[in-house]
């Protein structure tokens, strides 16, 4: 207990700094407070709304949590910084005990076993692959969904009732689907440490956790139909190759053990196809690292049981946010390491221990201080990148640094330097972003969105006419080709491009309020009504669109 408390307090001062940080835009953050908003605290009606909403994928957990940091905290950033650090030190008290117990069914001295768990415990706290789960408001989801899961594991090593086990699990896939992979961990524990395959059959092992695969397998169809819904979130099937698709999780699986040796040049986006390609020499050292560990695993079962858990566990825990199933533009996230690293450390510090115990003086000072040394740096680099998740422009200037061709990290900074009305910078990352896409409808929408804001209503209609060439039924190019031609004195025109919109879109809100507001200038009251209210039954929180519309009622 006295070790995981100095765990807990330890971690929370290393990352408290994150504390200071904002909430970040189109990255989640504002989309969760907004909807916390709207439901002005934790009641039934946010119970309700938490449970049945099943987009971008279910996570009902993680939404209520930001429910309630928003009726404790309001709308400072601080409060809900500070909840994230928390969970996070939670989580490495946790692993410290779920490991203490784990470790007890291996032949270890009582020191080996407190300094395999507490090493293990403090690499997972202070580790940079950390800080995006820690530092970003949003990654609640992946905070939670770890504390249950590995309350689970711990529950289940320690020989816990079921229904114990059954909940835990339960109550880490309500936070995040990526607790899919807690049964198959639990199967690579029955190997080894706990050798329960030595005393019951594997169809045994297999059928005392059919409920809990059976979960897994529906949550992971449930995911896969709700995130192929939700517009730009996973990548059609056909965009890229089934063989691309595996070397992609094989470089995700050499990216993550990478990355965890040496965590150097770290971004919070690793852009698909621009640095992390499938370029063949990259493709080849991935697959053959892959291949390589899986026949050494594979070949020496017996003498080391310890690879083929650690190994299988770990492929367990990648493979479902791998390339085979890919979500969005990006080729890997660190957060996807928060809980996958655990194996591999437990790999890592047994190899410390074995040579600890083959070493002489000499030898053992020599481990412990590159020990301390990489633990110094993991230390400092975790500091100093907490910075970088402090607000949106840190955030995208640090990958532009990694990834200067990124078209999506030119157009987000562009952004937020509009945002900041340093209008001229916004156009230039805007411009930028063309550039380097030329062919993307989406990145001459975001160039005329920005082009609008710096007043330039002709040039911003021409990219939106672009932006349609490329994708005709682009219902955000017509609304925002509506915003523009209205500004520039053609609301005729504008009111066709909002109804094309809606055409394309019939739940798309800004639309509906455009075409509302310009019909009420026009003095087609009934029509205006009709617009706002179909706008306030798809957003509900939209204060202007309720006050238009009690104006125009009680103008009638």
């Amino acid at each position: 207990m006295g070790v995981a408390s100095v765990i807990f307090a330890a971690t929370c001062w290393l990352y408290w700094p994150s504390v200071d940080g904002q909430f970040l835009t189109r990255m989640d953050d504002d989309e969760y407070l907004r909807q916390a908003v709207w439901l002005k605290g934790l009641n039934g009606d946010a119970v309700r709304w938490a449970f049945t909403t099943t987009q971008p994928y279910y996570h009902p957990l993680p939404r209520l949590a930001h429910v309630l940091d928003y009726q404790m905290w309001g709308t400072n950033p601080r409060g809900h910084h500070a909840t994230n650090v928390l969970w996070h030190g939670l989580n490495a008290a946790l692993v410290f005990g779920f490991l203490w117990t784990l470790l007890g069914a291996v032949s270890l001295t009582a020191s080996e076993r407190l300094a395999m768990a507490g090493g293990i415990a403090v690499v997972f706290a202070i580790h940079p692959l950390q800080v995006e789960s820690v530092a970003w408001i949003s990654g609640r989801t992946q905070l939670m969904c770890a504390a249950f899961g590995i309350g689970c594991l711990w529950a289940y090593a320690a020989g816990a009732r079921r229904w114990m086990v059954w909940t835990l699990f339960v109550a880490a896939l309500l936070c995040k689907p990526m607790a899919v992979s807690l049964p198959f961990a639990m199967l690579a524990m029955d190997y080894f440490p706990l050798r329960r395959q030595a005393s019951l059959r594997w169809a045994r092992l297999l059928g005392e956790k059919a409920v809990l695969i059976a979960l897994s397998v529906a949550i992971s169809v449930v995911t896969l139909i709700t995130e192929s819904r939700a517009h730009g979130l996973m990548l059609p099937l056909q965009a890229l190759r089934p063989s691309q698709r595996v070397y992609l999780a094989a470089q995700s699986l050499t990216f993550y053990l990478w990355k965890l040796v040496w965590p150097a040049a770290l971004s919070p986006y690793y852009p698909l196809g621009v640095g992390f390609s499938l370029r063949p020499p990259l493709v080849l050292a991935s697959v053959l690292c892959v291949a390589g560990v899986t026949g050494l695993s594979i070949w020496w079962w017996r003498r080391t049981p310890a690879l083929a858990a650690g190994g299988g566990a770990y492929v367990m825990f990648v493979l479902p946010i791998s390339g085979l199933i890919q979500t969005g533009e990006q080729a890997v996230a660190e957060r996807y390491a928060y809980v996958a690293m655990l194996p591999l450390l437990l790999l890592a510090a047994g190899t410390v221990v074995w040579l600890w115990r083959r070493g002489a003086t000499v030898g053992r000072l020599v481990l412990a201080g590159l020990l301390a040394g990489e633990l110094f740096f993991f230390g400092l680099r975790t500091r100093a990148d907490t910075q970088v998740w402090h607000g949106d422009e840190t955030l995208w200037r640090r990958v532009l640094v990694q990834f200067p061709d990124s078209y999506l990290a030119n157009e987000m900074l562009g952004q937020t330097l509009l945002r900041q009305a340093r209008i001229a910078e916004g156009v230039r990352y805007a411009q930028r972003a063309v550039e380097i896409s030329p062919r993307a409808a989406e990145t001459h929408r975001n160039l005329g969105t920005a082009l609008i804001t710096a007043g330039r209503f002709q040039d911003a209609a021409g990219e939106f006419i672009l932006a349609l060439q490329i994708q005709p039924e682009f219902g955000e190019a017509h609304n925002n080709l509506g915003v523009a031609l209205y500004k520039m004195g053609r609301p005729g025109d504008a009111i066709l491009h909002w109804e094309e919109a809606i055409r394309i879109n019939p739940d798309y809100t800004d639309a509906h309020l455009n075409l509302a507001a310009a019909l009420e200038q026009a003095g087609q009251s009934q029509e205006a009504i009709t617009h706002y209210e179909a706008a306030l039954r798809i957003r509900p929180d939209v204060v202007a669109a309720r006050n238009a519309l009690a104006r125009l009622r009680a103008a009638h």
